[in-house]
């Protein structure tokens, strides 16, 4: 059962889904797969945005009107004498087992998850205390969602199947059940004021035998009140992403069997945005200061593709869309922090190479090539400007990581084994995940800041 990943650091996603698995944990939607959804074993609903991508093809698409100079140059960061590398630190050793640190906070603080012999046992970890598991009234919280603040959003589900999952927040060992109820309950984004976005699917059959018909809401919660957002979201990826200001972007149907537009939820007033006659966004983030990032899709792309795929790239402003500069190919899932920067791993438009691009806050986005060799996917970016990125490494081509520090390239080591799976990246540069030891078991591993 895949453990996790906290996508995104203050002002993004902060997603936390998967498990230790022997290889780089597979990735099942487009979040993982590379569009934002991805299946957990945990839950059949659990998606993410963070996900191993493989490159499948570039494609252009026509009648995007992108508004930024297609002649605009294309930087290269400049060469250093190779990258450094940094060592990977056990998290938890005194937990048996396969292990994973899914998720890290600004604070250090870490959501753990180990295969224990009655099933998935989760943790919170803070710095230089044991690990606490993660419980409501006894039964175990499947984590989701991580803050800044501590707050960790989850689901708790009746083993015996007789009640629908329960949407949880836990805090200090203290837990509280939040107004959103379904018979299926997605959790999507969490803030730093304990504000949640979460999908609620209701299925009634009108006669037996029959199939039943489905309902999908989207709200944003505390712990008191949920409000309907007044969207019907799309369920086959992640959707909801959620800000500071209590602001929510994604991709919803606005009127029942209509199409699919992006849009911003501010207060109770709605607005959207559309990319094309024949495309549609799909949302991959959000900021603090309401901009919104994401991939153009042609209306033929099966929104949670089955295999991962490479398109146009926007930064949606108060109105403004803004295509960003990929040289004439495509990007994978893009990420943003909160001055506006943009990350992304951007194929060249034969399909044979990748690099990760960094795109600058200003209006033309200027684009930087980073000379990542062999990326798979963005997993980060924060306010620093550190690019925390999935892909392969070294002579063996095994699972591992990059960080992108102070314009130098850091190679993630491992803890003896071969492979390594970051999954989270904090504002200070702390890096979480997972690596195979000299006994090939995955096990949670942080590499410190510089």
């Amino acid at each position: 059962m895949p453990m996790g990943t906290i996508r995104g650091q203050r002002g993004n996603p902060r997603r936390v889904v998967g498990t230790p698995t022997a290889g780089r944990p597979p990735a099942a939607p487009a979040s993982a797969a590379s569009m934002g959804v991805a299946t957990s074993a945990v839950s059949v609903a659990s998606r993410t945005l963070a996900a191993s991508v493989v490159l499948v093809a570039a494609v252009v698409l026509a009648g995007c009107d992108p508004r930024t100079d297609p002649g605009t140059p294309t930087t290269t960061a400049p060469a250093s004498d190779g990258p450094s590398a940094r060592p990977a630190v056990a998290v938890a050793p005194d937990l048996d087992g396969a292990t994973a640190a899914n998720a890290v906070n600004d604070a250090g603080d870490m959501v753990i998850s180990r295969a224990g012999p009655a099933g998935m046992e989760f943790y919170y970890l803070a710095p230089g205390t044991r690990p606490v598991p993660l419980t409501h009234e006894g039964a175990p919280i499947e984590p989701r969602l991580l803050n800044n603040a501590g707050q960790v959003v989850g689901l708790v589900t009746d083993p015996a199947g007789h009640e629908p999952p329960r949407l949880v927040r836990w805090q200090d060992g203290h837990s509280t059940v939040l107004p959103v109820h379904g018979d299926e309950v997605i959790p999507e984004d969490l803030n730093d004021r304990g504000q949640v976005t979460a999908i609620a699917i209701t299925r009634r059959s009108d006669a037996p035998g029959s199939d039943p018909a489905t309902t999908a809401r989207a709200y944003l919660t505390d712990e008191t009140t949920a409000v309907d957002l007044g969207v019907a979201p799309d369920t086959n990826e992640h959707n909801l992403y959620l800000n500071e200001a209590g602001q929510v972007a994604g991709r919803a149907f606005v009127e029942s069997g209509g199409t699919a537009h992006g849009f911003l939820w501010d207060d109770g007033e709605l607005t959207t945005f559309d990319t094309g006659a024949t495309t549609h966004p799909v949302i991959t983030g959000i900021n603090d200061a309401g901009q919104v990032v994401g991939l153009v899709l042609d209306d033929q792309d099966l929104p949670s593709g089955a295999q991962p795929i490479f398109r146009p790239a926007f930064r949606w402003t108060s109105g403004d869309l803004t295509m960003l500069d990929t040289r004439g190919a495509g990007a994978g899932p893009v990420r943003i922090n909160r001055s506006g920067q943009v990350a992304g791993v951007v194929a060249d438009p034969s399909g044979a190479t990748r690099d990760v691009t960094l795109w600058s806050a200003e209006p033309d986005a200027t684009p930087t090539r980073l000379g990542i060799p062999s990326p798979d996917y963005v997993v980060g970016i924060n306010d620093g400007g550190d690019v925390l990125v999935a892909g392969t490494v070294g002579p063996t081509a095994s699972p591992g990581g990059y960080l992108w520090h102070d314009g130098r390239l850091v190679t993630l080591g491992t803890l003896g084994g071969l492979a390594a799976d970051p999954k989270g990246l904090s504002a200070g540069g702390l890096v979480v995940g997972q690596s195979t030891s000299a006994d090939n078991i995955w096990r949670a591993a942080s590499w410190p800041a510089p």
